[in-house]
């Protein structure tokens, strides 16, 4: 009757740590990643200018994608509140990465606009995109 005991202890505690493991790690897929694209206005293109971010780390890539002497510009929100802008005027085909951290499930918005010579241009802002983190 021992025997039968421990064994039947032992299979409850192995289904009890599988159903924990399962259970928790669901939080890590949470997150979703999103992109926004810069609109076009008054001699700029289309996707001049992308932000792209990414759940895993709460990366931000700031793309400057076209030779037009112009810079990117972007703002971004978390959960409706301001968490502050970023810059890439170092030249076509870079990106500037930012990198935040940002509690798991957090809604994440943001926009990316064509910057020049210090001025956003905000008719090239694209629309709000949401991500979570």
């Amino acid at each position: 009757m021992s025997t039968l005991k421990r064994t039947a202890t032992v299979l409850a505690a192995t289904a009890a740590t599988i159903t924990l493991t399962f259970t928790n790690s669901g939080s890590a897929w949470a997150g979703s990643d999103a992109r926004a694209w810069s609109r076009p206005f008054d001699g700029y293109s289309d996707g001049a200018c992308d932000l792209q971010f990414d759940d895993y780390g709460e990366h931000f890539y700031l793309n400057d994608n076209l030779k037009d002497g112009a810079g990117c510009y972007g703002t971004v929100t978390v959960d409706n509140a301001y968490i502050g802008d970023m810059h890439n005027s170092k030249g076509a085909g870079t990106t500037a990465e930012y990198n935040y951290d940002f509690v798991d499930g957090a809604i994440v918005r943001f926009e990316v606009c064509v910057r020049d010579d210090g001025k956003v241009y905000w008719r090239t802002c694209s629309d709000p995109v949401t991500g979570r983190a």
